[in-house]
């Protein structure tokens, strides 16, 4: 089951150009290309004749010509042409689906709704010149194995890094400490604070901090899988647990998992920091160690997926750090119910 009315990242900006691009997002395939014009479109990715894929054809101008009888298609999915024949039949079209562009990426919305531009999370960090931004995995997605709700999970629970990341996010004694829960109309937030604790290693490393830290992690993810993590420091005795952080080190990673089917996803992200922005070789080391980051997480969650796909009756345990996932997860089910019943 997947929401429909909401917006998921369906590619880069830079990945999609003048030859289509084929995706499949929402169990549903998807062609995308640009106009001349450079206007991004999503149709459905299969000609209303025979099926064949659009995405084997090739454009013409604005429209996009099927590979196997010729029937061209203009940007809203209507057939406009069939050779050898003056009629076009009624119903000769695909589905359309409307896209913004915006942050650098290209948003989708495959909901039978009227897409709402206000349900967009904030993902302002890409452009905004206060922060240096590093778009993650080369402006491509990371294919993983595993259903999209887990990412959700991954990210609500940061006690995992102590025992995933011991090297590179985690310190000894960091899961001591409490985690607030708040939830709201379309998304949930998980917050840590942890006074007066080393630093985080790869920082530590990187900026060659000494002494102690106040640590915090923030985690929103507005509906579906939108998710902004704020983690920063500043030394010891310097910030409160709700205190302005605008002058604290922060490195914010936007991350969005974007269903392909029930058991496979996409994973879009990148990365800001408003600090040492002009330090080259900083952002050569981050990237490098936000790699393995990444790897180490994926393969925890694909993991997962094989086991609840072996084991699907096998019973689970909640614990305290579950909260926010949890709340997550119910936040999703609930919309999924008020889908079913406008349907």
């Amino acid at each position: 089951m997947f929401l429909r009315n909401c917006w998921y990242v369906a590619a880069w900006s830079a990945e999609v150009g003048r030859t289509p691009l084929a995706r499949t997002l929402l169990g549903r395939p998807v062609m995308l290309y640009r106009t001349v014009g450079g206007e991004a479109v999503a149709l459905e990715d299969r000609c209303c004749h025979r099926s064949l894929p659009l995405s084997k054809g090739r454009i013409e101008g604005d429209h996009i010509r099927c590979g196997y009888h010729g029937l061209k298609f203009d940007r809203t999915g209507t057939c406009i042409e069939i050779p050898g024949q003056a009629h076009i039949p009624p119903g000769a079209r695909v589905a359309r689906f409307p896209l913004i562009e915006r942050w650098k990426l290209l948003w989708i919305w495959m909901g039978a709704t009227e897409p709402d531009e206000s349900l967009l999370p904030d993902w302002h960090y890409i452009d905004d010149p206060a922060w240096l931004c590093i778009i993650g995995n080369g402006a491509k997605p990371v294919p993983m194995n595993c259903n999209w709700e887990l990412n959700n999970d991954n990210l609500l629970d940061l006690s995992h890094v102590v025992y995933v990341h011991p090297t590179t996010l985690g310190s000894a004694g960091l899961e001591n400490f409490p985690i607030r829960t708040e939830r709201f109309v379309k998304s949930v937030r998980m917050t840590r604070w942890m006074p007066d604790v080393p630093p985080m290693p790869l920082f530590a490393r990187l900026l060659d901090i000494k002494g102690r830290v106040d640590r915090f992690q923030t985690v929103d993810i507005d509906l579906p899988s939108h998710s902004v993590v704020d983690a920063g420091f500043a030394p010891a005795g310097k910030l409160a647990i709700d205190d302005d952080r605008t002058d604290a080190q922060r490195a914010c990673i936007l991350i969005s998992a974007t269903p392909e089917t029930e058991t496979t996803s996409f994973m879009f992200f990148a990365q800001a920091r408003n600090f040492a922005k002009d330090n080259d070789e900083l952002s050569r080391i981050y990237q490098q160690g936000s790699k393995v980051i990444f790897e180490e997480d994926i393969a925890i969650m694909e993991a997962q997926q094989r086991a609840a796909g072996a084991l699907p009756d096998a019973a689970q345990i909640d614990i305290n750090f579950d909260a926010p996932g949890l709340a997550m997860r119910r936040l999703v089910q609930r919309y999924l119910e008020k889908e079913a019943s406008n349907a």
